[in-house]
């Protein structure tokens, strides 16, 4: 098992197994002792299920079934999956549940942050902000991050994350524009602060200006409440680790990403988990609005904003389109109309083409 097992998750794997002899197994047997239970039955799963919602969101059932199932599997060779009826139990339990969410942090916040914020201080809280929002990064690949997975272009930089969570790489850019700061310049800053001979990790602890050849591990979790405590926004407990993922993928769609483009920035396979890293903003929603409630002089046919569509056929030359003539050629010549053609026959001596 050791040799197969990925070594990232292998710690996770024997700390799940020794929760489960000690925590959930024994929860199953004192309860099956309890009730005088000596078959497991789907109705048994189901009512040892119910009791464990008591504790537990509806959410936190999945795991919860995930391991009992493996337990069951293994030491009493019992297949649960077979049970129908505790996975429709779960997923009605989570019909209308909505989950707790990080915070996630606007443009301007994040602006206000890295123009405003000492570096003296804060510089290595302000590298891994531009990195997690510039690839939507989870905690554990900032802290994962190796020296040699950035490769600085001048005015880019290219970073790979060799290993996601979804056991696939991944890989993103950072550019200068957008927060009102050189995004590049504060991390060679951050670089030249680096200790000769240090370890391959790319973030190192930064304290009063300085870093130390130690490695940076669950500080990366702690980050976005120290910044929202920085900006002095409400209730900063709840930007947590992953407020940089969902900030980034808020800040993708609101800037007009598709769907395509926030599945690849984030890794994500599935549209439904990625659509739920999006926060919906005030300005997203009165653009919709805007959208639905548009006047209809805006139709296709009209004359909009000194522009003219025509999508029907037509014998008008292109200076009657654009509605020059002789007597006014020099009006014409100041003035920028711009014409639209559907469905035309361009004629140029003897070859044409046509537009549909």
């Amino acid at each position: 098992m050791k040799k197969y097992s990925p070594l990232k998750s292998r710690e996770t794997r024997i700390m799940s197994r020794e929760w489960i002899s000690v925590g959930l197994d024994k929860a199953k047997l004192d309860w099956k002792n309890k009730n005088r239970i000596k078959e497991v039955t789907e109705d048994v799963i189901l009512a040892f299920l119910d009791m464990r919602s008591q504790k537990l969101s509806p959410c936190s059932l999945w795991p919860e079934y995930s391991m009992l199932k493996a337990t069951l599997k293994a030491k009493e060779n019992i297949d649960i999956a077979k049970f129908c009826a505790v996975i429709s139990y779960i997923k009605n339990l989570n019909v209308g549940y909505r989950g707790k969410k990080s915070n996630v942090l606007t443009r301007e916040e994040i602006k206000i942050f890295l123009q405003e914020a000492d570096d003296g201080e804060y510089l290595f809280e302000k590298v891994a902000l531009i990195f997690g929002i510039a690839g939507a990064c989870r905690k554990a690949e900032l802290c994962a991050m190796r020296f040699d997975d950035i490769q600085d272009c001048g005015n880019v930089l290219n970073i790979v994350i060799p290993d996601s969570k979804t056991h696939k790489e991944r890989r993103f850019s950072v550019v200068n524009e957008g927060f009102g700061v050189n995004t590049i310049d504060l991390y060679r800053r951050y670089v030249a602060l680096r200790p000769t001979n240090s370890p391959l990790r790319f973030f190192l602890h930064y304290y009063k200006g300085k870093c130390t050849r130690q490695n940076v591990r669950d500080t990366f979790g702690k980050i976005p409440r120290k910044i929202a405590t920085f900006l002095k926004l409400e209730n900063p407990a709840k930007y947590t680790g992953h407020s940089f993922r969902r900030s980034s993928a808020t800040l993708l769609v609101n800037a007009g990403g598709d769907i395509t483009s926030l599945k690849r920035h984030g890794g994500w396979e599935s549209t439904k988990v990625a659509e739920s890293y999006i926060q919906e903003s005030f300005g997203e929603r009165v653009k919709i609005a805007q959208k639905v409630f548009g006047d209809e002089k805006l139709a296709p046919n009209e004359l909009v904003d000194n522009e003219i569509v025509m999508d029907k056929p037509t014998n008008l030359s292109y200076s009657e389109a654009c509605g020059s003539s002789s007597s006014n050629s020099s009006t014409s010549k100041n003035t920028a109309q711009n014409v639209y053609f559907n469905n035309c026959t361009f004629n140029f001596g003897d070859n044409y083409f046509k537009i549909q």
